[in-house]
């Protein structure tokens, strides 16, 4: 883990209405490594992520992917980027009356063409692959159930069986749990520690929950304000710390 997969240096965000959501963030993250961002709602963390794989343009500063400056890419090096970063969402985004087979293969998207994956016209590997990847998340035998016949820790299973037909280098999880509930969240939770472990994928997760934090992450950035506040060893965000990231009134609520 000693390789830097992104690289975040000086890296500003203001949205048009004038709101600066990200102030001056320097980040290293390391190949390999289960990195969880914390902090309160407003703080930055979704907006991170998509800079990260530039969902948002950046406002300054820059941010490299493996040694590759990704700051102003347009085009197709843009949409090359993005195919080797997954993306894992709040609330599923999977079409309801697709099957899950039907919705794990529109994530080969990025290599099949829009045209072509709109006739469903997959290739016999691209349908390997996808049984594949549909076993490593648990959900063989499902695979022509319709998605709206799911439950929502099966549904964002699916999302993360999509976004690994990209193959990709990084995945990135948006707040993946936060409308589960603590059961079904750290089943999902497992599958993507699975996938870091077993795959070597890059994860990069924001999280609301400590003990989900302490249980998943090899390292925790904590956001403030659009700010980096704290880095460092999930066990080591002790009650000082997590007032000073939460607040003084904040009291810590577990997933289990």
């Amino acid at each position: 883990m000693e390789e830097s997969i992104i690289s975040i240096r000086k890296l500003n965000k203001v949205y048009p209405n004038g709101c600066h959501a990200l102030r001056n963030i320097n980040l290293e993250v390391k190949k390999g490594e289960f990195l969880v961002v914390i902090g309160l709602s407003g703080s930055g963390k979704s907006t991170l992520l998509r800079c990260i794989n530039r969902l948002h343009d950046i406002t300054s500063g820059e941010a490299t992917f493996k040694g590759m400056n990704i700051t102003h890419q347009t085009g197709k090096e843009l949409r090359n980027t993005r195919a080797r970063i997954g993306m894992v969402f709040q609330h599923f985004n999977l079409i309801p009356r697709k099957t899950v087979m039907q919705n794990v293969l529109t994530g080969s998207l990025a290599n099949t063409g829009i045209i072509k994956s709109l006739v469903g016209n997959y290739t016999d590997v691209e349908k390997q692959q996808a049984m594949k990847y549909i076993k490593i998340v648990g959900l063989e035998g499902k695979e022509y159930v319709r998605a709206d016949n799911l439950s929502g820790g099966q549904q964002q299973r699916v999302a993360i069986a999509r976004a690994l037909m990209q193959n990709p280098d990084v995945l990135l999880a948006d707040e993946p749990v936060a409308s589960l509930d603590p059961a079904t969240s750290n089943s999902v939770m497992q599958y993507l520690e699975k996938i870091n472990k077993e795959m070597g994928v890059t994860v990069i997760c924001n999280l609301h929950f400590l003990s989900l934090v302490r249980q998943y992450a090899t390292r925790v950035v904590a956001l403030k304000g659009g700010a980096v506040v704290y880095e460092g060893a999930p066990l080591d965000i002790c009650q000082e710390w997590f007032k000073r990231i939460y607040g003084e009134d904040a009291v810590e609520v577990t997933a289990h």
